[in-house]
This record gives C-alpha cells, structure tokens and sequence, in this order.
C-alpha cells in the first residue's frame, strides 16, 4: 500500500545502492578497505539522476553496500529510487518488499532494468529502461500525479551536453577507493557480448571539456583528493575529442596542483596512440581495464573483438607500461571458437603480459546482446537463462547460459583450472618481475597527509596477512625488495597488487565451489538432458549429485 501520496509538495526521496552478495568479485569488501575505501565507488548513474530531480524534492543518500538501510530510512521516505545491476536482482527483492511494507514507492533503474525489465517489472512499481535522463521528467511528473505504477523506455540516447552536475554532495567521498566520472557513452566497436553497446549505443558521445573541468571542480571545491575513474565505455571511442579534453585537463591540473590521479577503460588500440599516452601519463593516469577476453585468436575473430588481434597483447601491454600505467584485464572462456587448449592459451598471455585479471568469467548471453541473438536464431539459449540463480547472480556462476559448442563440462572444468591457478602467490609473484621491469612512471598527484597515515596503518595490516603463509611471505618481501632496487616507484603499485591477488585467491575458491556444483548436476543427468531441460524449463535445475532424474 503506497502512502497518501504527497502530490506536488516535497517529495521524500531515499537513493539507495542495493547491496552486492558477499564473496563475489563484485564486492571484495576486505581488499578495498586495505586499500584506502569501504567501497570502490559511490553509483554515478545514481548520483546523475539525482542532478535531475526536482529542487523541491527532499533527496537522502544510502550506499547498501557500506550501510543497513534501516526501516527508519524506509518510514521516512515517499520514494525509494535504485540504481541496480543484474548481479543485485536478490537484494532489490528483499529492499523492495520492506518498502512495500511501509507503503513506499519504488523506482528501479540501471542496467539490470535496462537489459532484464521484465525481470523488475511487477516488483519495483517504476521501472527505468534506459538512460534516466530523456525520462526522468515523465517519470517525476508520473509520481508527482500518483500514476502508481509505470515501465519507461526511450529509444533516445541522452543528451549529455550542458547536463547537471552529479550530486556528489550526498555522498561521504572519502569512504570510496575512486570516483566515477562520466566522460564518453557508447563504443564504435561490435564485440558480440557486449552489453554496454546495446545500453549506450555504438556511436560515442564524449562531454565537452568544459563540462568535465567543471565536475573537476566541483569534486575540489568537496574537499575530494584521490583518484577518478574517467568513463563510462571506452576512453578512446572519439580520439581528437579525448585528446582535447586530456589537454584541457593537464591545464587544469597544473593550475590546481594535482589533486587526482586517474582510472579508466579503453580498447587495446590505445596502445596505437602515443599522444594520448603522454597526456594520459602527463595528467596521471595510473590504472586503465582492457578487456583482453582471452588468448585464442580464434575466439576473438568470432566474437567481433579484432581490436585485440592488431597487435601482440604483451607488446600493447608493454607500450602502455612505459607511460607508467598498470593494466587490469577481464577474462571469458565459453566461446564457440575455443579450443581445447584454451585455457593454457589463457594462462600463458597472463604470464606474458604481466596484466592482473580482475574478473574471470564464463561467456554469458546478456539480453538484447547480438551473441543472445544469435544463439536464440540457432535455438542454444536457455529459456531460464541461468542455471542456479537462486543461489547467487553473478555471472561467473551463471554464464555459459546456452548450449555450448565444446563440452559443458570441460569448459567449466577448464574454467576452474584457470581460477585455481591464475591466482597462485607463485604465479603472481613471477608476473610482477615484469610489471617491474616495464613500468615507468612518473606520478603527480600527492595524497593528503591524513590519507599517507592511512595508508601507512593499511601497509602494517597487509605485511601481517602476508607474513601469515611462509612461502607468501618470502615471495611478497622478495618482489617489493627487486622493486627497491630497480624501480622504487613500481613499489606502492605491487604492494596494491598482492593485495589484490590475496583477495582474488580466497574469492575465486567459492567460484571454483560453485562451479564444481554445477558440474556435478550436469555429470548427474547428462550434458544432453541438462541442455534439453534448460531449453525447455525456465526453472534453475541443479539438484545434488546424489540425486537423479525420475
């Protein structure tokens, strides 16, 4: 029962991130606070929406994955609007029945909703599909006029030109290990599993340089020193517009004195652009994700990604380390094209390129993506979609949605192996002699003296996890001693990265738990009648392994 609704008055707005699950790549609580946040970053598509609601509305913050959101939050709210990814679909459902208890209203919106609305619609009351900014005065004006209940969907891009300011005000800042910032939508690339394209679009659309400075200062003005994560898709979609308002911000940072540094993501193309590069270094730069996917150049013809094949990773990899910058990658096995040796063609470009691979994943067939298309035309896609949803929604549990072209069975076998040994401390270590060797950097940005006291309070905690496993502790001291010697400045990046790598190492043990369950179900039936039931069943099948089909 929605409360007696407040028509034009004050709105009492409650913005909430649904928490992630525990134990998932998505939520590595412990890694991030070792590393200088609670989080990794507030929710910027939240915190845009927010630039847009009316002035007049009363708006209050809660991060679910930092804090309870408690039924005073839910008694003193009219509307409780979400921001949601398809990993949270559990969570959303438990947040939205306490807020049907208190006759709250409830907005969803995301990429969750985006790809999967039907999954949100007769669950949250208003449903966004879609940038929330060409919908967001229908959907205000619905509330306003206690319409109870609505799916919004444009086939609009948003116009992001002289947009609001994100409300970074709501947030505690310091709380986070990053910042988000929105620079550029859309990718003109057409990887096959890509999500982003279908929720962004294919033509890029990069903010002029002037609003960017703005946001800059608004970020200063808040008191925010540390790092920003430039994004959304692909840095580099529209090159001479990247390179102007990289130009314009090495201005900016000069005059200011550096207070950030930066993250983002970009093709491996960015290698080909030594302008960029230098300005990327100039500016400070310090992490960029590549999705390198996998080692197969078989696979990456099939899947459309034929920007990873213009040159060898290791060398892209290498020419973006010289510029002092570390790359994290993402790694997918299940494609059609893959070989047997696939997997030991994905360990061996780990070890040759030196990148830490921050999700290692499954293929998945998100929806409205050309790779669910194509696999409904040829009748591979499961009608469920995933197999133990009920359990856990992360989609290195869920993946391989459809009937694979290699065995089921060892390409979830393959997929543990690689789990099990991506992570190993002696794999690790062995990869960091080379970002040692290959990384030159030249950092700007200083942090504040409060955030070096931290910093040195985390560094005592982590030599104390590391001193834990004697063979850990030989190797971890060995790499920052190399280090110290032949490339000080490498010293704080590989400290980050065996945090990193300790973090991984315990999570990817209930992926591998996780997945070992599902081969068991899969050996239980039969890889034929588990396709057939997944085809034709939208209910999740894994059952025990002790169990058998009636």
């Amino acid at each position: 029962m929605i409360k007696a609704h407040p028509g034009q008055g004050q709105v009492r707005c409650l913005l909430v991130r649904p928490p992630f699950h525990e134990g998932t790549f998505y939520n590595p609580r412990e890694m991030f606070r070792l590393l200088g946040g609670a989080s990794a970053a507030p929710p910027l598509g939240l915190l845009i929406t927010a630039a847009y609601l009316p002035k007049h509305w009363n708006l209050k913050f809660v991060d679910g994955d930092l804090d309870p959101i408690t039924d005073q939050h839910l008694k003193w709210a009219d509307v409780l609007m979400m921001s949601c990814k398809g990993s949270q679909i559990g969570p959303v459902r438990k947040l939205i029945g306490r807020a049907n208890d208190h006759g709250v209203a409830t907005v969803a919106g995301g990429a969750g909703p985006t790809l999967q609305s039907k999954d949100y619609e007769g669950l949250a009351d208003y449903v966004v599909a879609g940038e929330s900014e060409p919908l967001i005065d229908k959907l205000v004006a619905d509330i306003e006029a206690g319409v109870s209940e609505g799916t919004y969907r444009t086939p609009e891009v948003a116009d992001t030109s002289n947009a609001p300011l994100p409300r970074y005000d709501l947030v505690e800042l310091d709380r986070y290990m990053f910042v988000g910032m929105s620079y550029t939508r859309g990718c003109p690339f057409a990887c096959e599993f890509c999500a982003q394209i279908e929720i962004f679009g294919r033509k890029p659309r990069s903010r002029s340089a002037e609003d960017i400075l703005a946001e800059h200062q608004l970020l200063f003005d808040l008191g925010f020193r540390g790092m920003i994560d430039l994004g959304y898709d692909n840095l580099i979609g529209d090159i001479p517009k990247t390179e102007e308002v990289l130009e314009k911000m090495l201005v900016w940072n000069r005059e200011h004195g550096y207070p950030f540094c930066y993250s983002t993501e970009a093709t491996m193309n960015l290698a080909r652009q030594p302008r960029l590069l230098e300005l990327m270094r100039d500016n400070d730069f310090r992490y960029i994700f590549m999705g390198i996917e996998s080692g197969d150049e078989d696979a990456l013809k099939q899947t459309k990604k034929g920007q990873n094949l213009a040159m060898a990773p290791e060398e892209a990899v290498r020419i973006v380390n010289s510029y002092g910058i570390i790359v994290n990658t993402g790694l997918i096995l299940g494609f059609d094209a893959e070989k047997p040796d696939a997997p030991e063609k994905m360990l061996d470009m780990v070890k040759r390129t030196g990148v830490f691979p921050t999700l290692v994943l499954p293929l998945h067939a998100l929806p409205n993506t050309g790779l669910s298309a194509r696999l409904e035309k040829e009748g591979r896609l499961f009608k469920g979609g995933v197999v133990n949803k009920s359990e856990r929604t992360d989609t290195a549990t869920t993946g391989l949605n459809f009937v694979t072209a290699r065995p089921r069975v060892e390409v979830l076998e393959d997929l543990c192996h690689v789990l099990e040994e991506l992570y190993r401390p002696e794999v690790h270590y062995e990869r960091t002699k080379l970002i040692t060797r290959q990384l030159q950097t030249k950092y700007k940005h200083q942090p504040p003296k409060e955030k070096l006291l931290q910093y040195g309070l985390a560094f005592a905690k982590i030599a104390r996890i590391m001193n834990v496993d004697r063979e850990t502790r030989k190797l971890f001291w060995k790499s920052l001693a190399r280090a110290a010697i032949t490339n000080p400045a490498a010293v704080a990046p590989l400290i980050g990265q065996a945090v990193m790598n300790d973090s991984y190492s315990k999570l990817s043990q209930s992926y591998v738990a996780a997945l070992r369950k599902e081969i068991a179900a899969v050996e239980a039936v039969g890889e034929d009648a588990f396709n057939q039931t997944m085809l034709g069943n939208p209910e999740p099948l894994l059952r025990k392994p002790t169990e058998t089909r009636a």
